[in-house]
């Protein structure tokens, strides 16, 4: 999910290596690479749980522009103003231009001074490749990388008692914020359940892993406070095998994530399973059709006190995203396996689905592979679910719900389903589905005005531009007499849309 945020990546490692291969010609190339791993982190990290990464790069930002970069600039211009007057001495030393004084031994090569061995194999002041005359600023631009000498290895240095560095523990709440390594973690319980627990008939709580993986998501929910308080503060919840209450606290949550929540997702599993198998084709369908077995119902009371366990969202996640790749379930199964796993996310994220955009990036993914053979069933069941969750919204104020992941990403959905033709889907159902979606997301009845999505069309508010580019791709591909109809529906002007379609 982190490549289709973020389409220039940057990092540390990346500067160091283009460092290494002379790739900077000016300094200020480095300041721009810089600048651009902040705007990356800032960018990427959106919505509450990104609030603490966001604010941490503004401030590393500010201090690396008012007080690192300034000082390494003056350093790197007091170094290549000593350098040049080494340069220039090795020379005239060599010329014999300084005369009745001894003749000086040549200053030592530079980190960066590009030198060439003589024929013995020793390096001599001849061998320093000097500027050309009236170019001295540029001759960093000349270097390449046989002329770079290697650091000087690795020494061992106390570290000031003064500095502030975060603790071991802040470090690891860090990693454990790192979206890719939860995801491993994610599989990796599912693969746990699915194939040793529910094959085995066993309980979660007797498997040697699962306990402890848990235990790491607890701690993951805990990581932003974590690194907030830079690890000072630090509270481990144990493994839930044993019911202990915390000081001030009337519930044990890893004990009813281990014992009561993730044995129910290993049953919403199982009757996933058992819904395919009673669907058209599936070993139980005659069984079904006699009414010797019935199907699981949705109980979404069993679900309640699930709020607080975020890692638990994102297992339920990864779950619905594997159930609907191609091949791992059927039409008419998703038709009661689909509304299963809605519920349980309903009730894990308090109705509060906005800004669960790994979830949703996946989601958009696993359903366009599809391409043109996608179900008008499975596509009917994703779009209610969207629009309902828009509805739901939590306690998020009208302009949150609009400039949301959420509604960003259904309104793309739609624009990729649209360019696999009618098939997919049709016009008028693409133009009605937007429609629906203006409505929930500014919170009014279909068929009225959202003054929300008005004030923030026309004011070209910078948090509404990716949802509002969704809009005009939609409208850009649309015939004008349609186009215009729905925009006299929402209630928002021309000019943009046909300047969007000018400049396509």
């Amino acid at each position: 999910g982190y490549s289709t945020v973020i389409k220039t990546p940057m990092c540390i490692r990346t500067m160091e290596e283009k460092m290494m291969s002379t790739k900077y010609t000016k300094i200020e190339e480095f300041k721009e690479d810089t600048f651009l791993m902040f705007a990356n982190c800032v960018k990427y990290n959106t919505g509450p749980s990104g609030q603490w990464f966001r604010n941490e790069a503004g401030r590393q930002k500010k201090l690396w522009k008012e007080t690192i970069f300034p000082d390494a600039k003056a350093k790197l211009k007091a170094d290549m103003t000593k350098r040049k007057k080494a340069l220039a001495q090795a020379k005239a030393a060599e010329s014999g231009e300084v005369s009745g004084s001894k003749k000086r031994k040549p200053p030592p090569p530079l980190a960066f001074a590009p030198v060439e061995k003589g024929e013995k194999g020793n390096s001599t002041a001849s061998a320093v490749i000097a500027p050309k005359e009236g170019k001295d600023d540029a001759a960093i631009i000349h270097l390449r990388a046989k002329n770079v000498n290697p650091l000087p290895a690795w020494s061992y240095k106390r570290r000031r008692k003064d500095v502030d560095f975060p603790s071991m523990q802040c470090l690891a709440s860090m990693l454990l914020a790192d979206p890719f390594v939860m995801r491993v973690i994610m599989d990796k319980i599912e693969r746990i359940l699915r194939i040793d627990v529910i094959k085995e008939k066993g309980i979660p709580s007797g498997h040697p892993l699962l306990p402890s993986l848990i235990q790491v998501l607890n701690i993951a929910q805990l990581s932003m406070q974590i690194c907030a308080l830079k690890g000072k503060h630090l509270s481990v919840p144990d493994a839930g095998i044993e019911n202990i209450l915390l000081e001030g606290n009337e519930r044990s949550l890893p004990y009813d994530s281990l014992r009561k929540f993730v044995p129910l997702f290993g049953k919403m599993l199982l009757d996933a399973d058992l819904d395919k198998r009673m669907a058209a084709g599936g070993d139980l369908h005659d069984v079904a059709l006699q009414a010797l077995i019935s199907r699981p119902e949705i109980e979404a009371k069993e679900w309640e006190g699930a709020t607080l366990l975020h890692g638990l969202l994102v297992v339920v996640e990864g779950a619905l995203v594997h159930l609907l790749q191609p091949g791992n379930s059927n039409e008419l199964a998703l038709r009661d396996q689909f509304p299963r796993f809605v519920s349980a996310l309903d009730r894990i994220s308090g109705g509060n689905m906005l800004n669960e955009r790994p979830f949703l990036a996946s989601l958009a993914q696993t359903l366009l592979r599809y391409k043109s053979k996608l179900p008008h069933s499975t596509r009917d069941l994703v779009t209610n679910c969207m629009i309902s969750w828009l509805k739901m919204g939590g306690k998020a104020s009208p302009k949150m719900t609009i400039c949301s992941s959420l509604h960003e990403s259904f309104m793309n959905l739609l624009n990729e389903w649209s360019s696999l033709g009618n098939l997919v889907l049709p016009r008028d159902l693409f133009l009605s589905l937007a429609e629906q979606a203006v409505a929930a997301a500014g919170g009014v009845d279909l068929g009225k005005t959202s003054k929300a999505f008005v004030k923030l069309w026309t004011r070209d508010d910078e948090s509404f531009s990716s949802v509002k580019n969704q809009y005009l791709r939609m409208l850009s591909t649309t015939p004008d007499a349609k186009a215009a109809q729905w925009q006299e529906k929402m209630g928002i002007c021309e000019m943009d849309t046909s300047t969007s379609k000018t400049n396509d």
